[in-house]
């Protein structure tokens, strides 16, 4: 076992001292809020551009995941940031999004197109793979070529990818 000198031993401790000794002051009360908030990492920030990448197959999973969206919008907005949204189907999502679609997720398509700033795109080369006819793709949705060069695009504009899956 390797014997640590007194010196670096005291250095540690002096350096966990003072690393230490402002926590709980009200100097840190941007570090450690007292409600969480996210200022730290929005700070400057008056748009917050995500590019979800959808990629799940279950009704269930798509609305729980449709609520953090939601949610997600809500936070941006209740700290003074203004959401700017692309949710893009892919993979066997397609299928949950189409004329049989369950009622929850005709609802939650419908809230998320009203949003403003919130574009909503499906997949052609999912929707050709999993047998999905592009016309009974819910009408809020655009059926756009390939979401993977779609997702590209809105990187290079400074999206943020999110991928779901």
């Amino acid at each position: 076992m390797k014997k640590i000198s007194k010196c670096t031993l005291l250095a540690c401790l002096f350096g966990t001292v003072l690393l230490t000794a402002g926590c709980g002051s009200d100097s840190d009360s941007t570090l450690y809020p007292a409600e969480p908030n996210d200022q730290v990492a929005l700070a400057g920030e008056t748009t917050g551009k995500l590019f979800f990448d959808v990629n799940i197959a279950d009704a269930d999973k798509l609305a729980l995941y449709f609520d953090v969206i939601l949610e997600t919008s809500n936070g941006l907005k209740d700290q003074g940031v203004d959401p700017m949204f692309v949710i893009a189907f892919r993979g066997p999502s397609v299928t949950l999004i189409d004329d049989n679609a369950n009622d929850t997720t005709k609802a939650l398509i419908k809230t998320m197109a009203a949003l403003p700033n919130v574009r909503l795109e499906a997949c052609s080369v999912a929707t050709s793979l999993f047998g999905v006819d592009n016309a009974t793709i819910l009408p809020e949705i655009a059926v756009v070529g390939n979401t993977f060069i779609s997702s590209m695009g809105y990187q290079a504009v400074g999206y943020a990818p999110v991928l779901i899956q």
